[in-house]
Order: C-alpha cells, then structure tokens, then sequence
C-alpha cells in the first residue's frame, strides 16, 4: 500500500486514472455518467474535512460542501473520490432547453461526418463538447457546484482499496447520508439504454466504465476503468 495511516492516505494519494482500453472491452461494469467538473479527493474524520485536487493541492474554497461532508459521514472516518460538479445542482428549465438543444441534430456535425468518416466525427463532437463547457464557464464562471461521492477507498482505520468496486460502492452507499452539497453517484449495470437521454439532458457527454471486480490503485491507471461518448439519439 501507498499509505499505512489514512493522514497520510489524504496527504499522498491521488484520483486513480483511466486506462486506455475500450469501453466494450471492460468486462461485468458499471456504467455512471461522467461527472464534470474537478475530480477530487475528500478526507473526513470526525469535526473536520478537507479536499485536494489530481495535483494533491487543497482546495479551500467549498467551505460549505465542508461542512456538509461532516455532517454526511456522521462520524465515520472516510477517504472518498468524487467530483465537484455543477449537474445535481441543474434547475430543472436549463436540464429542459438543454434537452431540447441537443434534441435537434447539429448540420455542421452531420456533414462532417459523411465527408471525413466517423472518427473525425466523434473529434468533432467532443470539441463540440469542450467549447459548450467552456461557455457556460464564461457565462457563469460562479456556477454552484456539489461533492458527488464515487468511491469510497478508506474507512474508518483501514483502506478498502483492495475490495472490489462494487462491494466499495454498496458501502459507500450506506456510510454517506446525502444532503443538498453532498450526493452520491448514480451507477447502472447494462444494458444502459434507457438512461441515456436522462443522463443527455441533464448535461452529460460521457461515460465511464468500471468493472465490478476492479480495485482501487491511487494515482495510476486502472486497465479495468475506461471513458467513451454518450452516443447522440
């Protein structure tokens, strides 16, 4: 292990990373939006809590998901990945002229799709992607934003690292409480069909899969984890 104390764990550890395999080629996952905004790491033990950023950098600037994160643990000693992300926090008029934005098929994408081939297509709607982003940073560059838990790799006096994803997701599940600023990830075993156009209209581009069996390996790439496109209608 990377840590022997959980202080350190806080201190050292990093967000683990995505592989390089296709998304098809992940055996058993689960499949969760892919949150946007900062991934991050939350340590919280007893009265206090403090996240760090892919860098290990603090963040100091979310005193209310802070105090939130304390409340949610109830006491519970805890290293949790997550994502500071602005969609559980969507009203719900954006998330129905998001939905019919992306309703309505982009020409300028379409046709450069049948001229240069389907993987400048797929680069063309991820810069796509990139540049709408971007604009609603500019257009609110204050936009609120929420602790969403995905992971949970430390508990209480141990790390859960070793433990298989979705056992670490179950407990996740029943050691967080969640509030307005704290929430826990939504994941779904396939077939994932019918969440699509949820997860589209709430703002969602991608996502990940993880498989079920995977461990946890802070700050190093995870074969068994892969991203892919959320596919247009």
């Amino acid at each position: 292990m990377l840590a022997s104390d959980v202080v350190a764990a806080a201190s050292t550890w990093r967000p683990q990373l995505f592989g390089d395999r296709r998304a098809a080629d992940i055996q058993d996952p689960i499949i969760e939006p892919l949150w946007t905004g900062l991934r991050v790491l939350a340590y919280v033990s007893g009265g206090e809590a403090r996240l760090t950023d892919v860098d290990g950098e603090p963040l100091d600037t979310h005193p209310d998901i802070v105090a939130e994160l304390v409340a949610a643990a109830g006491g519970a000693t805890l290293l949790l990945e997550g994502a500071l992300s602005p969609e559980p926090l969507q009203a719900p008029a954006d998330i129905a002229a998001r939905e019919q934005l992306t309703s309505t098929p982009n020409p300028s994408a379409a046709m450069s799709q049948m001229v240069v081939g389907e993987r400048s297509g797929r680069k063309a709607r991820r810069e796509e992607q990139l540049e709408e982003e971007r604009r609603r940073q500019r257009d609110n560059p204050f936009i609120p934003v929420a602790f969403v838990a995905v992971d949970l790799i430390w508990l209480d006096d141990e790390s859960i690292c070793d433990v298989p994803l979705l056992e670490r997701r179950r407990l996740l599940e029943s050691v967080l409480e969640e509030s307005h600023l704290v929430r826990v990830g939504v994941f779904v075993k396939p077939p994932v069909d019918g969440w699509l156009g949820g997860w589209r209209a709430v703002g969602f581009s991608r996502l990940a899969y993880k498989a079920a069996n995977s461990r946890y390996v802070p700050g190093a790439k995870n074969r068994d984890w892969a991203v892919a496109d959320i596919p247009r209608r």
